[in-house]
């Protein structure tokens, strides 16, 4: 009796558990009616670099909500005006001050895209990392 309701625990958690990343999944394709692609202009403040990328910055955009911005900064600042062209490229995952896990789409400045493409792909949370170890098959 004990093993049946530990197992029947156990599915319980699992389930509950897949419709967390279900939702999760799902929040993060609903944070933008963009398609990736898609060409815009956006202005807003930086409102903070992105660590370990300095031509990404999370990015306060003047209708409200915030983005992360993969920019060629000539020199970034906190608080620095930006209005320029973008195009929608992945989503940016993060942990906010409470440590809940957030969303942020990802838009690249246009007249840079070929340059600054490389930068967003590591940042996309939908992205594939390519191991640089080969792999052996046994």
């Amino acid at each position: 009796m004990k093993t049946l309701l530990r197992t029947v625990s156990l599915i319980a958690v699992l389930c509950v558990c897949t419709a967390c990343f279900t939702t999760l999944a799902l929040t993060a394709v609903a944070l933008s009616n963009l398609t990736p692609g898609e060409k815009v202009t956006i202005s807003g403040v930086t409102a903070g670099q992105i660590p370990s990328q300095p031509l990404a910055a999370f990015f306060e955009a003047d209708g409200g909500g915030t983005i992360c911005i993969v920019y060629d900064f000539v020199r970034y600042k906190d608080g620095q005006k930006i209005k320029d062209k973008f195009v929608r490229g992945g989503v940016y995952e993060y942990k906010d001050a409470n440590g809940t896990v957030r969303y942020a789409p990802i838009f690249i400045q246009a007249k840079q895209f070929k340059n600054l493409w490389p930068v967003a792909a590591q940042l996309d949370v939908n992205s594939v990392e390519e191991s640089t170890q080969p792999q052996v098959y046994i």
